[in-house]
């Protein structure tokens, strides 16, 4: 189970890398037509993986990390400190739309998610293998 949170964790940072990949794609992609002055009729679909990945892969990625890390009896403290960064993550993206400023702590925001994943990996790396108050049952060899 240790594994399974360990490679979770990797795959929640590398799907934020992926968004930051993709909204700067989008980005780039959106810039030459505004200076030519074309707006477009809907948002590019780069735009819309983004907003995808984040508010649905990476929510249940995130789920799945909390159970395995029950289960794992390890990185628990570190995927709830995920679950909350990923819930603000969600609210600071919905309200950057209102105001715009708020966009920037959104960017600022997904390093913490990446952060707080990796130190989860190094946590569960390091913890302990016995768990206190768990009882150990003797099976016969099969």
């Amino acid at each position: 189970m240790r594994t399974a949170y360990k490679v979770v964790a990797h795959i929640i940072a590398a799907a934020v890398v992926v968004q930051a990949a993709l909204i700067a794609w989008t980005m780039f992609g959106l810039i030459p037509s505004f200076e030519s002055g074309v707006l477009p009729s809907e948002p590019p679909l780069t735009a819309i993986m983004h907003g995808e990945v984040g508010m649905f892969a990476i929510p249940v990625l995130v789920l799945a990390l909390l159970v395995i890390s029950i289960f794992a009896h390890a990185g628990l403290r570190w995927a709830l400190w995920l679950l909350l960064a990923v819930l603000v993550q969600i609210s600071l993206a919905f309200a950057a739309f209102e105001t715009a400023w708020v966009g920037a702590l959104h960017g600022l925001n997904a390093f913490t998610i990446i952060a707080l994943a990796e130190l989860g990996v190094r946590a569960v790396a390091h913890a302990p293998e016995h768990v206190p108050g768990t009882k150990h049952v003797m099976r016969p060899a099969v």
